[in-house]
């Protein structure tokens, strides 16, 4: 089938800017584009144990951060050097059928400014498997535990001393079954976020555990294939968020001011919606793959004071070859994402993604990468009389060195920015970081 497999979506989609959050090009992520040209004297063989192959692996990366609060330039910023240390592991099965693979992925970051407010730990796991029913039926279902900080930029945290701390949980589980021409698949992805509070510089708390809520999202998407090159397809989603209680503004209790009005209002952000979509999925004998559709995206909100969402819908993921050693990839696509402003019910998101890959020789990578991404606050009305808009722009450049199969380097140069109508609300980030990765 031409359609997209999750390390192709995850290889397209990792330029991307989501809201609040820029990422730049990982150059050292295996499932993406380098595994796939690399000779097999830079292949690592990691280790056999029985039906499995572990391949673990330790990165140690030193990085600059020009702005380590991503904060207006207005407001002062503060730089610092930053030692990542990143073991981890991947372990997959060799099975004729079936398959079950575990990844597990750390950054234990060390600040050399202040370093009590900004050190943090991230883990991110994640179980994955395949149960082969019948010769034309598969059952595929994942479980991910991740722990992680929420960025600096976010909007929903500005008066924390050092990060919201979080974790997720994922779960999906998806049945696909082909029928001649026809392909089906049917299943549910649901995502748990659990947030800590954190404290202020007045020494008050911010209460982020109203924060807390589950996202489900099932769905069913049905494919044809019109030739072995083509697969037209459509794709239903329904949106559901369940949040445990009501949300706080920006995590500060509601209050009563002096004229009776109540400040930070706290609000009721279950809600409710679907994503439908409809597409043409190719693959050009590897020389170009593409999955593309268009649709509409709506999400209804319980609190009487937050507006309906909805908007036309779509994405674009491309992968192209244009030389066997050359490698671009594209993205687009519109997701609404969630928020603690006051009046907001979502930030409307559109975000798109450039990366082009050359293997200079076969053990010298070079890389570069441009993002952009808007995000409209729909339903902001204060301070301002008109709603928010922050947009995200940045860039990538570097290169990989191979030693050996055990042995690589990594040089390059991330830039990042915000531009928004919001007062004090714009940022600059320069990074350099140089990363020694060992891996067996």
């Amino acid at each position: 089938m031409p359609f997209c497999t999750k390390n192709q979506i995850k290889a397209l989609m990792i330029g991307l800017i989501s809201c609040g959050n820029a990422v730049a090009y990982d150059s050292n992520d295996d499932s993406g584009i380098t595994k796939d040209r690399r000779k097999a004297d830079y292949i690592p063989q990691g280790v056999h144990a029985g039906a499995f192959t572990v391949l673990p692996k330790l990165d140690f990366t030193n990085e600059y951060n020009s702005n380590i609060y991503y904060r207006d330039k207005s407001l002062g910023t503060n730089d610092s050097y930053i030692a990542h240390f990143k073991p981890g592991l991947t372990a997959n099965s060799n099975w004729s059928q079936h398959s079950l693979n575990f990844m597990l992925d750390t950054d234990l970051a060390q600040y050399a400014t202040q370093p009590d407010n900004n050190d943090f730990n991230h883990v991110m796991t994640e179980l994955d498997g395949r149960l082969d029913v019948l010769r034309d039926s598969h059952f595929d279902a994942g479980f991910g535990y991740n722990y992680l900080t929420e960025n600096r930029g976010s909007p929903d945290q500005i008066s924390g001393i050092a990060p919201t701390i979080y974790d997720t949980k994922v779960i999906d589980g998806f049945f696909t079954q082909t029928f001649n021409r026809v392909n089906a698949r049917l299943g549910l992805n649901a995502i748990s976020y659990n947030y800590q509070d954190v404290q202020t510089s007045l020494d008050t708390t911010l209460q982020m555990t109203t924060r807390n809520h589950w996202l489900y999202a099932p769905e069913l998407r049905v494919g044809y294939l019109i030739q072995p090159e083509y697969e037209a397809f459509v794709r239903f989603q329904y949106l559901e968020a369940s949040y445990d209680t009501l949300v706080y503004t920006n995590g500060v209790a509601p209050s009563v001011g002096a004229n009776g009005q109540i400040n930070n209002p706290a609000y009721d952000r279950n809600s409710s919606g679907y994503n439908a979509l409809m597409g043409i999925a190719l693959d050009l004998t590897g020389l170009i793959t593409a999955d593309a559709s268009l649709g509409y995206l709506q999400r209804t909100y319980v609190d009487p004071a937050l507006p309906e969402i909805a908007g036309v819908n779509g994405f674009v993921n491309l992968k192209w070859r244009p030389t066997k050693l050359t490698t671009v990839t594209s993205a687009i696509s519109r997701t609404i994402n969630e928020t603690t402003q006051a009046g907001v019910s979502g930030v409307f998101t559109t975000g798109l993604g450039l990366t082009v890959e050359h293997e200079l020789k076969r053990n010298i990578i070079l890389y570069t990468s441009a993002q952009y991404s808007d995000g409209i606050y729909e339903g902001f009305t204060f301070p301002s009389t008109q709603n928010r808009n922050d947009s995200y722009y940045g860039g990538n450049i570097g290169s990989k060195y191979l030693l050996n199969r055990n042995v690589s380097t990594d040089l390059s140069y991330t830039y990042q920015a915000r531009s928004s109508n919001y007062q004090n609300a714009d940022f600059e980030v320069n990074q350099i970081m140089i990363n020694f990765r060992g891996q067996y």
